[in-house]
């Protein structure tokens, strides 16, 4: 039987704070699915911490609920086009224009900022003024926090989604315009002379995303930076982790995405 190819490592560079802030909030959504399978009361102080840095991402920046509805609509104003295409696999295209459509009425429904009502609970409140201090949300802190904690797990579980419900359809949004947003662009086989990768796009192109995909057991990581108008690629090698990471000298081959909607 032949052996299945491992994932290529994928490194990423937003290229405007909307997906900047989107990227954040697709880690703390997938942090907090790992913890809200977890039983022990460790998940649980991993799934209000992460619940919390969600709704401190949401409050810092703006109105993420109206932006994720243009992005939505715009995208679903490009696959209607798009459906006139004969070469468009329209079974593909109908259930995500379905689903951009679903979500942005989803959103349009909900008033004010997603999750808001959780700053009136009194439990989440304490643990938010203690966690910016190291250890802060210790039993003898945070006693009414320790007690929660000693609840049966599914209980505890029941709480947390309950928590996490409104903030479920945000989720799937994010989730959404940034399949679509990766799935744009088909990926272009490059080579970083001496580890070293700089590029002008094309300016007439609305890019909002770099990609560099590497293979997983590569000797180097990406490090990317720059903007729409120019970015570089430098590929970097770190052979302990107490030392501080150098160019490759070696020339690299590598995958380039150059996402846009």
């Amino acid at each position: 039987m032949a052996q299945q190819q491992a994932m290529p490592a994928a490194y990423e560079q937003p290229l405007n704070e909307r997906i900047r802030t989107l990227l954040r909030l697709e880690f703390l959504f997938q942090e907090i699915d790992w913890a809200l399978n977890g039983d022990s009361p460790w998940h649980s102080r991993q799934s209000v911490a992460t619940l919390l840095d969600i709704l401190s991402v949401l409050s810092s920046r703006g109105d993420i609920r109206g932006e994720l509805i243009k992005e939505l609509e715009r995208i679903a104003g490009s696959l209607e086009r798009l459906r006139h295409n004969p070469d468009v696999d329209s079974a593909r295209l109908q259930p995500l224009l379905e689903d951009c459509r679903r979500l942005a009425a989803a959103l349009k429904s909900v008033r004010g900022l997603p999750g808001s009502e959780l700053k009136n609970n009194d439990l989440l409140n304490g643990v938010m003024q203690r966690a910016g201090i190291p250890g802060g949300t210790c039993s003898f802190d945070l006693p009414a926090y320790q007690h929660w904690l000693l609840q049966p797990a599914a209980e505890r579980r029941a709480q947390l989604q309950a928590w996490f419900g409104p903030l479920e359809t945000l989720q799937q949004a994010t989730a959404l315009v940034l399949r679509l947003l990766r799935e744009s662009a088909e990926p272009e086989s490059l080579v970083a002379r001496d580890g070293l990768f700089q590029q002008s796009p094309d300016r007439s192109a609305s890019y909002q995303l770099i990609r560099v995909l590497l293979p997983a057991d590569a000797p180097y990581f990406a490090e990317i930076s720059g903007s729409k108008y120019f970015f570089t690629v430098r590929f970097l090698q770190q052979r302990e982790t107490g030392e501080r990471p150098v160019q490759t000298r070696d020339d690299v081959a590598f995958q380039l995405c150059r996402c846009g909607l």
